[in-house]
């Protein structure tokens, strides 16, 4: 105790507080940051480190927002520790998984908000999410046509059996929205990069002839419709080449195995495992590296679905060395997630098929977002699921829409979302929710390239979350996660030359960072 209390005595001394956060307080259990022209809140990481020195970044419920101290490691050496204290054993020489990137998706609501506010408010915005002083995302998801995050309902060749795809062509929101917006992140951060999802094939290439319900390609794979999708696929690719942006990803669809749920309300199109097998392999595949657009020019991602889907879709594409030449990972989302169950599909996946990476490539919470700005058990969210499937082999974490606005919206299909960043063009100002913050902890501190490390855990209490990674400029990140009310006393061994001792605070998230 007296270790501890002098300990916190010290960081009191060396604290950087995030102030310039304007906080307001909604119907959430703490508070939102407000951004407009006048002020709004940055996001500062220290790149230089000094030896023996740790920096500790903390965001908690009640009031801290990545909020910085830092002591030398001597201040904090831990003393012996009894047989039941709570140990993190960091193995540093245990190599692992590397970082591909976080983002958020490009959804046409997302890009139509953003534009409602003024062009000086835009530029922050961007550089909120995308800067150094932000929270530095390097991943983007575009829809490819329409979803159920639009003002419509709509595909990129809604002409009736226009078997030559002569009609095709982008949206006035891929032009006039989405395509600026890419560029600009790019600009913002040139390690940017995206890939695209496909919702529904046109409703006339359907046997539902519909963009929603249950319902997929006419005929089967090999057949004119699904060239056709795969063609669909190459002119949607080349025509944003075409405009001056080049992606680096596309998943094979989104979620296949919702297409087959009768009365669905939005954009869907339904594949067996065994359909989109014969698909990539006998349609897409070949299409794409006619067109250019091989593995060495596109990473193909299969699943794109939920963790519950993951093994069947995986296991009868990767297990065809046909199908399986045309893929380099594997995408899930979170919806069906179960702790700690849906994460240990994700070490079984990777064990079977340790060649192709795993990428969580859509994650977000329903319900109006005005009902839910300032909620921190959806930051607690978002902190335990990028964590845990990190811990289980992911390589990465996608937001849902980058913003919406108080309604949770547009949304054709009404299904209202919350989002990270909420929008109220009327007052021309954002809220940056909680989960803004908790975010930053993983993506200012694991950049592209950084590689996961082993750690293991003694007599570690229930709602605690730890991992480990070693960055490219030689940084070594602890993550570590308390959803617990009470704080969390324990010692880390492997982190510095000596063991360490930490106090993690109620309902918070710690990263500790020191130079090798």
């Amino acid at each position: 105790m007296i270790l501890l209390t002098l300990f916190n005595l010290f960081l009191l001394l060396h604290v950087s507080k995030a102030t310039d956060c304007v906080k307001r307080t909604y119907s959430g259990d703490t508070f939102v940051c407000v951004c407009d022209a006048k002020q709004c809140d940055t996001l500062n990481v220290e790149d230089k480190i000094e030896p023996n020195v740790v920096h500790i970044y903390d965001t908690d419920q009640k009031s801290s927002r990545l909020e910085k101290s830092e002591t030398p490691v001597d201040s904090i050496k831990a003393k012996s520790y009894s047989s039941n204290q709570f140990v993190l054993n960091v193995d540093t020489s245990d190599l692992k998984q590397k970082i591909l990137g976080f983002g958020g998706c490009f959804t046409d609501g997302a890009v139509i908000n953003i534009n409602t506010l003024s062009e000086d408010l835009v530029k922050q915005f961007m550089n909120d999410y995308f800067s150094k002083t932000g929270l530095q995302y390097n991943i983007g998801r575009v829809p490819i046509g329409g979803s159920d995050s639009s003002v419509r309902a709509y595909s990129l060749d809604d002409t009736e059996f226009d078997f030559d795809l002569s009609h095709f062509a982008l949206a006035e929101e891929d032009t006039k929205y989405r395509l600026p917006m890419l560029k600009l992140a790019q600009q913002i951060n040139p390690e940017f990069r995206a890939f695209g999802s496909a919702w529904s094939a046109p409703a006339w290439m359907k046997v539902n002839h519909a963009l929603n319900g249950a319902g997929g390609l006419i005929w089967t794979p090999g057949d004119v419709y699904y060239k056709l999708w795969a063609k669909y696929y190459v002119k949607y690719l080349n025509a944003y080449l075409n405009e001056g942006f080049k992606f680096w990803g596309l998943t094979t669809e989104n979620e296949p195995a919702e297409g087959f749920r009768q009365g669905y309300a939005w954009n869907a199109l339904a594949m067996t495992p065994e359909e989109i097998r014969d698909f990539v392999k006998l349609d897409l595949g070949p299409a794409l590296v006619a067109a250019g657009w091989g593995k060495e020019n596109l990473t193909l991602m299969i699943n794109d679905d939920n963790t519950n889907d993951i093994e069947s879709y995986s296991s009868v594409l990767l297990n065809d060395a046909e199908a399986a030449k045309y893929v380099s990972g594997i995408a899930y989302h979170w919806y069906s997630r179960n702790y700690p169950s849906s994460y240990q599909i994700l070490s079984k996946v990777h064990d079977q098929y340790p060649n192709y990476f795993l990428f969580s490539s859509e994650a977000g919470e329903f319900g109006v977002a005005s009902q839910f700005l300032g909620t921190w058990n959806r930051a607690e969210d978002y902190a335990i699921d990028i964590l845990e499937g990190l811990q289980h082999w992911s390589t990465g974490w996608t937001d849902w829409a980058l913003a919406v606005n108080t309604a949770g919206g547009p949304n054709w299909a009404k299904n209202w979302v919350d989002a990270t960043i909420v929008i109220n063009a009327t007052a021309q100002e954002y809220y940056k929710n909680p989960m803004y913050y908790v975010l930053a902890h993983f993506t200012k501190f694991l950049p592209i390239g950084s590689t996961r490390v082993g750690c293991s855990v003694e007599n570690a209490p229930a709602n605690v979350h730890t991992t480990s990674f070693i960055t490219p400029d030689n940084k070594l990140v602890l993550i570590l996660i308390n959803t617990n009310n009470d704080h969390v006393d324990l010692t880390i061994n492997g982190f510095a030359k000596v063991a360490v001792a930490t106090t993690l605070k109620p309902r918070s998230i710690r990263n500790m960072v020191i130079a090798l």
